[in-house]
């Protein structure tokens, strides 16, 4: 359904080109749910925006981004407003600065709903109700503004938004993170029984691997605008290849072991632009080479659809 070709993204900053990601590759299925993980820098939202094409004017976006083989980076801003919100929908990260401040929130769902579907405003609004419903938000909410709601209930209008749209493709970038965690996995639920009952492809953007494991399908993990490594979600789990992927799991906390000292990765994420002759985690790496340093790792097949960018790794036989 989704098809993503050496995605590169790069921003013009003080006449230098500031490259945040560096060609890109994966394919979204109907049904599919990806979810995308990696610390805080590494392209993962600015992957999302240049998808929908909502980057700022000093981005260049560059490979290809296909949707049901349409190449939606040649879409004219007309012909991308038809594609946004029906056959992709994104919930934000910032609720705050997505919602417009000037207008309540039954204006949102009204204009989203009438701008997709030839529908009353009565149809809308009672579509706008049963998704607020389904997000435990009572439908007194529609006549407020978002500076009234807390940042919980602002992030999930935003989802009710996307939701009820029933989109092919939901891009959720960081949903959960201003929810609660009882509301946390009401949210997860919903996502999951709209992917049930419509198949659609989902691409979840997080730092939880808590929320990965129950979630996703395939995990693909993202390093310095690269991507490391790619794996079915219980491959990913069960047997990470590269040395990045061991370091964020061995990061998580276990409640069934005795508590013990707090695993952290040595040193500091790269900064964006930041330009490496070799693999870019070389510098973090407990376990590099000599050439981890001269040589970029390609990508690798080491076992039925796992790959991995390592130089630790040959290619598996076929």
């Amino acid at each position: 359904m989704l098809e993503v070709n050496n995605l590169r993204v790069s921003f013009k900053i003080e006449a230098k080109d500031i490259a945040v990601l560096k060609n890109l590759s994966y394919e979204l299925e109907e049904g599919d749910v990806l979810a995308l993980v990696g610390e805080s820098g590494s392209g993962k939202s600015v992957h999302a925006l240049a998808i929908c094409s909502l980057l700022a004017d000093n981005a260049k976006v560059e490979g290809s981004v296909k949707l049901e083989g349409k190449e939606l980076l040649k879409l004219s801003p007309k012909e991308m407003r038809k594609v946004l919100g029906r056959k992709i929908a994104m919930v934000f990260q910032d609720p705050m600065s997505s919602l417009n401040p000037v207008l309540t929130i039954q204006s949102h769902f009204v204009e989203t709903l009438k701008t997709h579907f030839k529908i009353t405003k009565k149809t809308a609004l009672q579509r706008a109700k049963e998704a607020l419903k389904s997000v435990e938000i009572d439908e007194s909410c529609l006549k407020k503004y978002p500076h009234q709601l807390s940042g919980g209930m602002r992030q999930r209008v935003m989802i009710a938004l996307a939701l009820c749209l029933k989109p092919q493709i939901l891009i959720a970038d960081e949903p959960t993170t201003a929810l609660d965690v009882s509301v946390q996995k009401q949210i997860l639920d919903l996502i999951k029984n709209l992917q049930k009952e419509t198949n659609t492809a989902v691409l979840f953007i997080t730092h939880n691997l808590a929320i990965v494991q129950d979630l996703a399908k395939r995990v693909l993990v993202l390093y310095a605008g690269e991507k490391m490594e790619e794996a079915p979600k219980e491959e990913f789990f069960k047997n990470p290849k590269h040395p990045y992927s061991r370091a964020l799991l061995n990061c998580l906390i276990s409640i069934d072991k005795k508590p013990k000292k707090l695993n952290a990765i040595e040193g500091n994420p790269p900064q964006s632009g930041q330009v490496f002759s070799g693999c870019p985690f070389e510098p973090r790496c407990p376990n590099k080479k000599a050439i981890c340093a001269t040589k970029k790792p390609v990508l690798k097949e080491v076992s039925k659809k796992h790959f991995v960018a390592c130089h630790l790794y040959k290619e598996a036989e076929k």
